[in-house]
């Protein structure tokens, strides 16, 4: 069993969609700031080392509850006692057990939260379950399951329940706020960071006592829209064959080996080519504004919500 004793103390902890991989990019490039996941493509960079074993929440429709989830393999070879760990894990803020390890055991971290209107992130948190390739349901299909459920979150239906749950962020966000306590929270809207990044970053680096001089310059947004390439080398490498597999077994006995070798050139497999964004029908955007009334309210208002101190603007 591997144990760590460097576990991470700066936690991006979401909502999904709201650009947490963008500031996680920024951020693990500042000198004090380290990454223990860095070796991953930042795409898919999310850890969910909070989150470790048997899933108490469906938390995608491919990780219903029951999912053995375990945390991507940690680095911490470059490790040089650095002040911040950083962690993005956008499914830990809904998370209770999340929080309640935070609090027990992690209580000097620092977190913070990002947040969209939840419409939006509805609709785009649904365009980044179809870049991958275990799901494959339009918007017109996803709706309708929801209406066949009368537009209730329910735990067992993993295809429902996140898109259901994630837009509706308020009582969440309240709760880390509350028991993390102002000194330990930043609440940041996604529109601050594409308005005004450097902006965001000197107000975090003030906050974490970091030289803000030491960001990056290149604050290029990550992780934008798009779908996965058809061409069918890149869908070849996504999902080969089963015998391709048993063939590079046999030929490469050890793991390790074999994912040195292979996983780069699969990488190439996740090229993502830009895409027109699905066009929402009317109808199906006022039952979602109807849906989410109370969090669009507390997100168009939140300064009267949470406490001026929180809120990066």
């Amino acid at each position: 069993m591997q144990s760590i004793t460097n576990i991470p103390n700066l936690l991006l902890i979401g909502a999904p969609k709201c650009g947490t991989t963008s500031l996680l990019y920024w951020m693990r490039q500042h000198p004090e700031i380290y990454h223990p996941w860095g070796n991953i493509p930042i795409s898919a960079s999310e850890s969910g080392f909070l989150l470790g074993g048997i899933a108490d929440l469906p938390y995608s429709p491919t990780k219903p509850i029951g999912t053995l989830l375990l945390p991507n393999e940690i680095n911490l070879d470059n490790y040089k006692n650095q002040s911040w760990i950083i962690d993005k894990s956008p499914q830990h803020l809904y998370s209770h057990r999340a929080l309640n390890s935070v609090i027990n055991y992690l209580p000097e971290s620092r977190v913070i939260i990002t947040l969209r209107n939840p419409v939006d992130l509805f609709i785009s948190w649904h365009g980044e379950m179809n870049k991958g390739i275990d799901y494959d349901v339009s918007l017109q299909e996803l709706i309708n399951m929801i209406e066949k459920e009368d537009w209730k979150t329910n735990l067992e239906n993993p295809n429902t329940w996140p898109f259901l749950t994630y837009p509706q962020y308020s009582k969440f966000v309240n709760s880390w706020i509350e028991k993390m306590g102002t000194e330990k929270v930043k609440v940041i809207r996604l529109s601050s960071i594409a308005d005004d990044p450097r902006k965001v970053l000197d107000s975090l680096c003030k906050w974490l006592n970091l030289d803000s001089t030491k960001m990056p310059n290149n604050l290029s947004i990550k992780n934008q829209g798009g779908k996965l390439s058809n061409n069918l080398l890149r869908k070849f490498l996504r999902k080969p064959p089963k015998l391709v597999f048993t063939i590079a077994r046999t030929f490469f006995p050890s793991r390790n080996f074999r994912k040195i070798i292979f996983d780069p050139i699969r990488r190439m497999g996740w090229k993502y080519v830009p895409t027109e964004k699905e066009k929402i029908p009317p109808e199906v955007e006022d039952k979602l504004s109807i849906f989410f009334k109370e969090d669009i309210e507390f997100f168009d208002n939140i300064e009267d919500f949470i406490p001026p101190s929180v809120l990066i603007d």
